[in-house]
């Protein structure tokens, strides 16, 4: 695999960019990424680039740590909003509609947050409209079980209403 450097335009193969602590560094923490997200993620860095200018490695480096503890919290929190459950699909569906909609110069991971954010409502309401679904299918005799008495006192029952008859 062959990369082009962003600041002079060299070419050399990926190993020789190895030396470049920036880069390994990016690379290490691209691997950690969880696939859902890793499937994503070149193309939304991407996304980072200033102008016509190519990300830096530095740079990258920055987005890709910061996106791996984003995704590593499992939860999305959004301007105040509840915090939501947030688990590695639906940060990659975020990402993927993220790059499908195209915003260019992204300084930070607010539009990932936010589209994340709203995915994981969509979810959450799913899901809570499922458990509604399956209670209302519920029959009462299984939501009410009548308790079993014991034997002894099933017959200290049976002696009372003998009592009561007799008064």
């Amino acid at each position: 695999m062959r990369l082009v450097c962003p600041s002079c335009g060299a070419i050399a193969s990926a190993e020789a960019w190895t030396n470049d602590t920036a880069i390994r560094y990016f690379f290490k923490t691209l691997t950690q990424l969880p696939p859902p997200v890793l499937r994503q993620s070149l193309s939304y860095f991407g996304l980072f680039r200033q102008g016509t200018k190519a990300l830096p490695w530095k740079r990258a480096l920055v987005v890709a740590r910061s996106l791996k503890e984003l995704v590593e919290t499992g939860t999305v929190h959004w301007q105040g909003g509840e915090t939501r459950p947030c688990p590695a699909e639906i940060w990659g569906k975020a990402m993927e509609t993220t790059i499908a909609t195209g915003p260019k110069g992204l300084k930070n991971h607010n539009y990932l947050r936010h589209v994340a954010w709203e995915i994981a409502a969509e979810l959450a309401a799913r899901m809570e409209a499922d458990r509604e679904a399956a209670r209302r299918k519920r029959r009462p005799e299984e939501e009410e079980q009548p308790v079993q008495m014991s034997e002894a006192a099933r017959q200290a029952v049976d002696d009372l209403k003998k009592k009561w008859k007799q008064v």
